[in-house]
C-alpha cells in the first residue's frame, strides 16, 4: 500500500547517525508495564531554555532519548532538500572523531543512535543500557553528535552523489509522482509543498555551506525539545538535558509558518505515465496538530478508510468490484492543516470507475453510516489503545510528538478517553465542518481510462 500518508510521527533516515547501531541493543521487546500503570509525562526547560520530556520506566536498565528540532524540509527556504541532507550528515564525525572512529565507538559501546527528518521536524535519538560504564560515555557522544559535528567535503560529496540517484529513481515512480503531484497540488507555494529531499535540481545546487548555515541556524538548544523515556530518576534526566547541550549554541527560535490556504475547488491533475496501473490520489487539507475535531475525524476515518478489510472503502472498492488490491485512507496532521487523503492503484481500464466509488462511498459517509459497525470499530479502537503505548520505543514516540506540538501532559489518557464519548453525530457533525466535497483534489498518475 502506497506509504502517502505518515500516521506515525518518526520515519528512518540513511546513514549518519542511523547506520552507527548495533545488535546488542536491538532485539529489546520493550513490554512494560508502565503502559498498563499510566503514563506520567513530565515536562520543563533547561538552563538554555530546551523544552524537557519525561517518562520514568524503571522496568527495564535502558534509557531512550529523542531530540527534536523545528528543523524539517517546511524550513528548507529556496534549497528544498537542505533540512534532508543537513540531518543525513550530522553524525557522520566530530570535532574529535573521525567517520570509522565514530562507528567503531558506538559499536563498542552497543548503542543505537538514529536520525529522522519531516516537514516539520527534524530529530536524532540514542538508546542505550544505563549502566554507568556505558551510559556516560553514550550521553557524551551523543552530545558530541548533536552539538560538535563535522560535516567534511569528502562526506558531503558522496551522500549527496548518492541522494541524487535516489532522486533519479523516483522520477520513474509513478506511485513517487503521484505522491509529490498530490502534495504540490494540495499547498501550492507553501512550504510542505515541496518533497522532504528535495529534487534533482534543488539538491544538485545544495552546498557543504549551505548545510553548515541550516546547522547552526536551527540545530541549536532553544529551538530543540529533548525527550527522555527509561531507567533514570527525574534528578538524572534533569542532568543529562542540562549536558546534552553543554556545548552548543543557545539560538533561537524560528519564526512561525503562514498557515496553507485550503481551496475552495475542486482540482483533478492526471500525468500520463507508460504504466499499466493508475496511481490515484484523492482529499484535502485536513486539520493541524491539537485541533479539537481530529478525535472525532479520527474515529471516523478509522470506520472510512483506516482500518484494512474492516473499512468502508475496502469493502466497496475491493470486495464488492475488485477493482484494487488495498486502499486506505488517512490524516497527517502536522503543525498546519496537514493533509486527508485516499490512496489506491488499479488497472488504467478501471481508474475512472474506482474514483467513483470512491467519491460516491465518501459521500454516503458523510450522510450517514451504520451505528452498529460505529461502536464496533469505536470500541477496537479504545480497548486498543494500550497496544499502541506498550514499550518504550512508543511511549518516546508519542512525548515526543506531544513536547514539540505543545499537546497536554494528558494527551495519551484523553485521547482514548475521547474516543470513548464520541456520538455517531459528532463524528458526521466534524467531518460535515472539515471535508468539503466540493473542493477535492484528485491526481492520477498512468493512463486513467
Amino acid at each position: 500500500m502506497p506509504s502517502l500518508i505518515q500516521q506515525s510521527f518518526k520515519a528512518s533516515i540513511q546513514p549518519g547517525l542511523v547506520k552507527l547501531a548495533s545488535s546488542l541493543v536491538m532485539g529489546f521487546t520493550l513490554l512494560v508495564s508502565v503502559a498498563q500503570a499510566g503514563i506520567q509525562v513530565e515536562t520543563w526547560h533547561t538552563q538554555k531554555g530546551t523544552k524537557v520530556m519525561y517518562v520514568a520506566a524503571p522496568q527495564l536498565p535502558m534509557l531512550d532519548i529523542d531530540v527534536t528540532f523545528d528543523a524539517g524540509s517546511a524550513r528548507d527556504g529556496d534549497k528544498p532538500g537542505v533540512a534532508y541532507m543537513t540531518t543525513l550528515l550530522l553524525g557522520t564525525q566530530t570535532k574529535t572523531l573521525s567517520e570509522q572512529a565514530l562507528a567503531d565507538k558506538t559499536d563498542a559501546l552497543g548503542i543505537n543512535l538514529g536520525g529522522d527528518v519531516q516537514r516539520d521536524t527534524a530529530s536524532f535519538s540514542l538508546r542505550t543500557l544505563t549502566r554507568s560504564s556505558i551510559l556516560t560515555p553514550a550521553l557524551a557522544l551523543f552530545s558530541d553528535t548533536l552539538t560538535e559535528s563535522v560535516m567534511s567535503e569528502e562526506v558531503f560529496l558522496r551522500e549527496k552523489a548518492r541522494v541524487l540517484v535516489g532522486l533519479k529513481q523516483k522520477q520513474v515512480s509513478p506511485e513517487n509522482l503521484a505522491n509529490e503531484a498530490f502534495w504540490a497540488q494540495l499547498y501550492a507555494n507553501h512550504p510542505y509543498a515541496h518533497p522532504v529531499q528535495g529534487t534533482v535540481d534543488s539538491v544538485k545546487n545544495i552546498t557543504l555551506n549551505d548545510l553548515n548555515a541550516f546547522y547552526k541556524r536551527y540545530m541549536v538548544a532553544q529551538n530543540a525539545t529533548i525527550s527522555i523515556v527509561g531507567n533514570v530518576t527525574k534528578a538524572q534526566a534533569q542532568t543529562i538535558a542540562e549536558q546534552l547541550f553543554a556545548k552548543g549554541a543557545i539560538g533561537q527560535k524560528p519564526e512561525p509558518l503562514a498557515a496553507p490556504i485550503k481551496s475552495k475547488q475542486a482540482v483533478q491533475k492526471n500525468i500520463e505515465f507508460d504504466s499499466s496501473q493508475t496511481y490515484f490520489r484523492y482529499g484535502q487539507l485536513g486539520v493541524e496538530r491539537g485541533h479539537p475535531d481530529y478525535y472525532a475525524l479520527f474515529l471516523g476515518n478509522h470506520l472510512l478508510g483506516g482500518s484494512g478489510f474492516g473499512s468502508l472503502l475496502m469493502a466497496e472498492v475491493r470486495e464488492k468490484r475488485g477493482l484494487v488490491y488495498g486502499i486506505s485512507s488517512g490524516f497527517a496532521p502536522m503543525r498546519y492543516a496537514g493533509p486527508w487523503s485516499v490512496a489506491l492503484s488499479t488497472k488504467n481500464q478501471s481508474a475512472k470507475e474506482a474514483q467513483t466509488v470512491v467519491e460516491n462511498t465518501l459521500k454516503g459517509f458523510m450522510q450517514d453510516f451504520d451505528a452498529q459497525q460505529f461502536e464496533a470499530i469505536k470500541d477496537n479502537l479504545v480497548g486498543g489503545f494500550p497496544l499502541r503505548i506498550d514499550s518504550n520505543g512508543k511511549i518516546i514516540g508519542y512525548i515526543s510528538m506531544m513536547g514539540f506540538y505543545n499537546l497536554p501532559l494528558d494527551y495519551l489518557e484523553a485521547f482514548p478517553n475521547a474516543m470513548a464519548r464520541l456520538t455517531k453525530q459528532d463524528v458526521l457533525a466534524a467531518w460535515q465542518r472539515q471535508i468539503d466535497l466540493n473542493a477535492m483534489t484528485t491526481v492520477m498518475v498512468g493512463k486513467p481510462q
